[in-house]
């Protein structure tokens, strides 16, 4: 089967985060099991690929800014909609993840009009929302791209329901986000190192984290935290943070790293913290989990239950000191990071195996193409 992924954003710093990483494990995992997969994507302009990459092709286009607001939303690549109107015409499938921008609605758009059946996951990013150019944007295409769907794929109830107040679909699909099950990587003999890896965004929280390096300061005198991630709108103040903490080079931001890096990152930390508030379903949650890195992270996050029914991670009410409790325990009780590690690991090998997301896939996609392409 040829199939066609569409995501926002590719770039060497992960700037878009989890929907590009869950496209590139999906894509690896359905070319692993022998389909033709393209990825389709835009990336700075010193950054186009055409390369084959895991067994899948990476295709990526220049973005240039149509407006100077709306984040990753307005970023236009240039040349994709011609290479994709070409291609199209022998693609069997696209799987769109889609978001409010102007990269995936317009590919979507572009499948309907080319009568390819295609699937849309949305990875939360569709959510109810009162910002002007979300409403703009769900008039002229979300609302169209959602009703003419084959299928949605979505990851928690509450995904569900976000979409479903702004379309109808004969058919919704619950579908994890995966990673491949991997050996439990050694615990001792790990830097006394307590790493956040995301975004510095709001949404992420990274300052919380700075403030509860500061309260473990004097209770875990030779640990030193290290934050990673691109800036998006919170680094002055991670900076200044930082700065007035007095940890000196006990606490750092390193910056971007690149997605390559991510998993060394992650198995060298004693502990990853993730301060999100309402996310779906983090990647990097799950590739610490493959990791067997101990994770402290927040309830409210859509996993946040399935984590503690697996013992996966310590959920906790997101304050700098509930977290700060959270870590000094793992440090002062070897068995329980252990169960943590072991509960993580449960978690991927019953639910989050990336092979059992693809065999998902691929039913969907044989339901999409039965009976031919859209007129």
């Amino acid at each position: 089967m040829k199939i066609a992924h569409v995501v926002t954003y590719s770039s060497s710093d992960g700037a878009f985060g989890g929907p590009t990483r869950v496209a590139f494990a999906q894509a690896k995992a359905l070319a692993d099991k022998g389909h033709d997969v393209t990825v389709y994507a835009g990336s700075p302009r010193d950054e186009v690929v055409d390369a084959a990459q895991d067994g899948y092709r990476l295709r990526t286009f220049p973005v240039r800014r149509l407006a100077p607001f709306g984040g990753f939303a307005t970023l236009w690549p240039d040349g994709m909609r011609r290479v994709l109107a070409r291609d199209l015409a022998s693609t069997d499938v696209a799987h769109i993840h889609l978001a409010r921008d102007m990269t995936t609605l317009p590919a979507a758009v572009l499948a309907g009009a080319r009568g390819v059946p295609y699937v849309v996951q949305t990875h939360g990013m569709v959510d109810a929302s009162d910002r002007l150019l979300a409403k703009v944007l769900d008039l002229a295409a979300t609302r169209r791209v959602l009703r003419r769907a084959r299928a949605w794929l979505v990851l928690t109830d509450d995904e569900r329901s976000d979409l479903s107040a702004l379309a109808r679909s004969e058919r919704v699909v619950a579908i994890a986000n995966g990673v491949e099950p991997a050996p439990m990587p050694a615990y001792d003999g790990r830097p006394d190192e307590v790493v956040f890896l995301a975004r510095l965004h709001e949404r992420k929280r990274p300052l919380v984290f700075v403030e509860m390096a500061r309260a473990l300061s004097e209770r875990l005198p030779t640990t030193t935290f290290r934050i990673f991630g691109p800036d998006e709108g919170e680094g002055e103040k991670v900076t200044a943070a930082i700065a007035a903490s007095g940890m000196g080079e006990r606490l750092t931001w390193a910056g971007a790293l690149p997605p390559a890096e991510t998993a060394q990152a992650l198995a060298a930390a004693r502990v990853y913290v993730l301060p999100s508030v309402n996310e779906v379903f983090p990647m990097s949650i799950l590739e610490a989990f493959n990791a067997g890195t101990p994770v402290v992270t927040t309830a409210s996050l859509g996993i946040a239950e399935t984590c503690e029914r697996y013992d996966a991670a310590i959920v906790t009410d997101g304050s700098a000191a509930a977290m700060a409790d959270a870590v000094h325990l793992i440090y002062s009780s070897p068995m329980r990071a252990q169960e943590l590690r072991e509960g993580a690991e449960r978690y991927v090998s019953s639910e989050l195996d990336i092979a059992a997301v693809a065999a998902t896939l691929e039913n969907e996609y044989v339901l999409a193409t039965r009976g031919g392409k859209d007129g």
